[in-house]
C-alpha cells in the first residue's frame, strides 16, 4: 500500500516489507489553463557523495549515469496525460558505494524567458514505484504555494548505512530556468 508523505517524513525503501533492488521515481503535473503555452517541467537526479556534493547530474541532456545506475527515460514538454510525465529509474545494486544520496529536482525549462513559474502547474507530485512489481510505494504531493518559483528540490533518496530511504523535501528555488541553478546548491 502506498504512503502519502508530508515534509519531514520518510519511507525506508530497504525495510523487510519494502526491500527493492531498484525504483522508478515519477514526476507528474498538469499545466494550469493560463494562456496557450504549456509548461515544460523537467525532472532531474543529482547524484551526490556522502559529503553532499554533486558527482553526476542526470536529466534530458544526459540521460544515463556513467554506470547505468540512474536512467532518465524522456522529456515530456507539456505535462499532458495521466500519471507520470517524466521518470527516472534508479538501480540500487549498480550505485557505487561512494554515493550518499540522490536529489530529485524539477525545474521549468526556460521559465524566465517564457514568464512561467510553478504557480502555473496543478496536481504536481513525485512518487516512488517498485520497478519489479509496479507497485507505488510512496507519493509526495507538491501542493505548497510555489507561485513565482521556477524550481523545486522535490525529494531525496539517501543511504542510511544499511539501505535507502525516500524523504520529501519540497524546497522552492526562485530562479531555476536552467538546471545549473539547482546543481550549484550541491557544489
Amino acid at each position: 500500500m502506498a504512503v502519502n508523505l508530508k515534509k519531514g517524513e520518510r519511507v525506508n525503501l530497504s525495510s523487510e516489507s519494502n526491500r527493492v533492488s531498484g525504483v522508478i521515481v515519477g514526476l507528474g503535473w498538469d499545466s494550469a489553463q493560463m494562456g496557450s503555452a504549456s509548461v515544460d517541467c523537467d525532472v532531474s537526479a543529482i547524484i551526490c557523495g556522502f559529503d553532499g556534493k554533486a558527482r553526476e547530474v542526470i536529466y534530458f541532456g544526459r540521460m544515463r549515469s556513467e554506470n547505468d545506475a540512474v536512467i532518465y527515460t524522456g522529456d515530456s514538454q507539456t505535462g499532458e496525460g495521466n500519471g507520470d510525465n517524466e521518470r527516472i529509474y534508479i538501480n540500487f545494486t549498480k550505485l557505487p558505494q561512494s554515493i550518499g544520496k540522490i536529489v530529485i529536482s524539477a525545474n521549468i525549462y526556460d521559465a524566465k524567458a517564457k514568464r512561467q513559474h510553478f504557480g502555473m502547474i496543478n496536481n504536481a507530485f513525485v512518487r516512488v514505484v517498485n520497478w519489479k512489481t509496479g507497485q507505488e510505494m510512496c507519493r509526495f504531493n507538491l501542493s505548497d504555494n510555489y507561485s513565482g518559483m521556477t524550481g523545486i528540490i522535490a525529494a531525496e533518496i539517501f543511504h542510511t548505512g544499511t539501505g535507502w530511504d525516500f524523504a520529501p523535501i519540497g524546497k522552492a528555488v526562485q530562479e531555476a530556468s536552467r538546471l545549473q541553478s539547482i546543481v550549484k546548491l550541491y557544489q
